[in-house]
């Protein structure tokens, strides 16, 4: 399924200071945190993804330029007064063809393409919806896919107020949809070393082949 009107917004603005690298950089193999979500989205079909950059711009840039696809870096300046601004300097610089956008936190990067895959299902049985969330285990996770009729209302809020206000609201309309899929994954982030550890170790197990039959 190609998706060339829905534009990805990775968000990677943040100085990770647990972490104690930017994140989007992080190795995995050959590649990086951001390498393996722009490699998922392009497998998916998505527009040519919007990353954000706050606290490392040459960081970030270099890791966009490292993972050989099309994407543009948007920097933002405000990126210390709270997360939120990054959300809104991504649907700033959204194309004027963009009629939807997925919200993807770069710490979340193990989901692939068959997420994406399935929310872009999800919207084409609902197109009426304006967002459409990855659930697994009863609990949503990332990436988020928003109508682009829905950016009004993350553009109001205030610097530091989380996104989860709008998905709540959202839900609670009934302007949501739930994506129940089977990867774990879209649950799981980084903030520290081992957090980075344990998700390397579980994305070389799934490119291990699998045992014979």
């Amino acid at each position: 399924m190609s998706a060339p009107d829905v534009v990805p917004l990775v968000l990677a603005a943040g100085a990770a200071t647990r972490m104690g690298r930017p994140k989007a950089d992080l190795p995995f193999g050959d590649t990086t945190a951001l390498g393996l979500i722009l490699e998922a989205c392009a497998a998916a079909g998505l527009a040519p993804a919007l990353v954000v950059a706050g606290a490392r711009p040459d960081v970030v840039r270099a890791a966009a330029a490292r993972a050989g696809r099309d994407a543009r870096v948007v920097d933002n300046p405000r990126w210390a007064e709270g997360r939120t601004t990054s959300i809104q300097a991504g649907l700033r610089a959204l194309p004027a063809g963009a009629t939807a956008f997925a919200l993807w936190p770069v710490d979340v990067c193990l989901p692939g393409a068959p997420v994406l895959e399935a929310l872009l299902a999800a919207r084409a049985a609902a197109p009426a919806a304006l967002a459409w969330v990855p659930s697994h285990a009863g609990r949503r996770g990332h990436p988020a896919l928003f109508a682009r009729a829905a950016a009004p209302r993350l553009l109001a809020l205030g610097p530091d107020a989380p996104a989860r206000d709008v998905v709540r609201a959202l839900a609670a309309e009934g302007a949501l949809v739930h994506v129940e899929v089977d990867d774990p994954f879209v649950l799981r982030d980084m903030d520290t070393p081992e957090d980075h550890a344990d998700l390397v170790r579980a994305w070389q197990a799934r490119q291990a082949p699998p045992p014979p039959t």
